[in-house]
């Protein structure tokens, strides 16, 4: 019964490994044992819970959360592992991250969420491990990068730095920013406690602020931009 339903850790994620065929009800009590059982080695923190092995509707993975948040002290951040590709390309982003941010004068990493009503002003780049939630602001004079959902608003390369840009895993924010540029959706942003996978970029291309798919090309050409420029 163990082989169930496999926890794995890795790249600060937790991997939650499902058998395709057990009716769902008894597959969720593994769930909840699981967790219960880990919860001394997984402490008190904000996770990203990557599923697979089995096809998940909505409402599974709401409960498949919530399990997890009734066994043991972990919040979880982030869902993803609906779309292989998505995380191949997080991955990818990543490390392009990492490269080009090594490089940079200040990036600052802020390891949790912005919470309703909290402001965030820096001068720096900013990593945020967790969501900006709905009536939160952050604002930037580098780039913004969410690895967790952005719901809230955002205004990177504040005041007028048209070459930076804004990435979340998932992008429904309120209102966004980029130096002189602002977009503001045309529909209210639907906010879920579980994200679904969808990774994108903000940033400003021929004078028109545009909303990509997140993966290395687009990466790539953001920052070529900026060599020629600099």
């Amino acid at each position: 019964m163990a082989s169930n339903v496999i926890l794995k850790c890795y790249n600060g994620a937790i991997k939650l490994i499902l058998d395709p065929d057990m009716p769902f009800n008894e597959l969720l009590g593994l769930v909840r044992d699981k967790f219960y059982a880990s919860r001394n080695f997984l402490g008190n923190s904000s996770i990203i819970l990557d599923i697979e092995g089995r096809k998940l509707s909505d409402i599974e993975e709401t409960l498949i959360v919530d399990a997890v948040h009734a066994s043991c002290d972990v919040s979880v951040s982030c869902l993803v592992g609906k779309n292989e590709q998505d995380l191949e390309h997080i991955k990818k982003v990543s490390e392009i991250l990492n490269e080009r941010l090594q490089g940079s004068d200040k990036c600052m990493i802020l390891q949790s969420s912005v919470m309703n009503r909290q402001s965030i002003d820096v001068e720096e780049s900013i990593v945020i491990l967790g969501d900006v939630n709905p009536g939160s602001e952050v604002r930037s004079g580098g780039n913004i990068i969410v690895l967790g959902g952005l719901y809230g608003s955002a205004h990177a390369g504040f005041p007028e730095d048209d070459t930076c840009f804004i990435c979340a895993i998932e992008m429904e924010a309120e209102e966004m920013g980029i130096g002189k540029y602002g977009y503001v959706p045309d529909s209210k942003p639907i906010w879920s406690a579980v994200l679904k996978s969808a990774p994108k970029v903000a940033r400003i291309n021929d004078g028109q602020f545009t909303i990509s798919p997140l993966n290395r090309v687009v990466m790539e050409k953001i920052y070529d931009s900026k060599n020629l420029q600099a």
